[in-house]
């Protein structure tokens, strides 16, 4: 069974373009940790493209540093998630990233659309995985 399967708004993220690839190398369901890994990896260079774009405009100073700041969080959730796989640490990480990037988008400092497109682009990944973390957690959590 998919680890996406119970989202329907998977469908068309790279997560669910990383399982399937998965899948087809190895022969076997990739573990959530490795399809997470691989979602925040590529949302750290995808929000680089903004950072390059965005960087001459009237707040490129501050879209680089909630950008920066995006892209630790992303580096700190996947080595939370590869230390100590999907827990609920990991998801109010990606909820401080997600909330930091649609502020910025609120705020008007990013008026690129191609930047916009890829911020919102970035957050719904990053929400795609938030969204499977319960399950996972509430899966191995000890029974009483």
């Amino acid at each position: 069974m998919s680890l996406f399967s119970s989202i329907a708004s998977a469908e068309h993220t790279f997560a669910a373009w990383a399982e399937k690839e998965w899948t087809a190398i190895y022969k076997e369901a990739p573990k959530v940790e490795s399809v997470i890994a691989a979602t925040l990896k590529y949302a750290g260079p995808a929000l680089q493209t903004v950072v390059t774009i965005e960087a001459g405009g009237p707040a490129g100073a501050v879209v680089g540093k909630v950008l920066a700041d995006a892209q630790a969080g992303l580096v700190a959730a996947s080595g939370l998630v590869y230390d100590f796989g999907a827990t609920p640490t990991v998801g109010g990480v990606l909820s401080t990233v997600t909330s930091n990037l649609s502020g910025l988008l609120a705020a008007g400092h990013i008026t690129n659309p191609t930047s916009v497109a890829t911020v919102n682009r970035v957050v719904s990944e990053i929400n795609t995985v938030a969204a499977v973390i319960p399950a996972i957690t509430a899966a191995i959590a000890p029974t009483a």
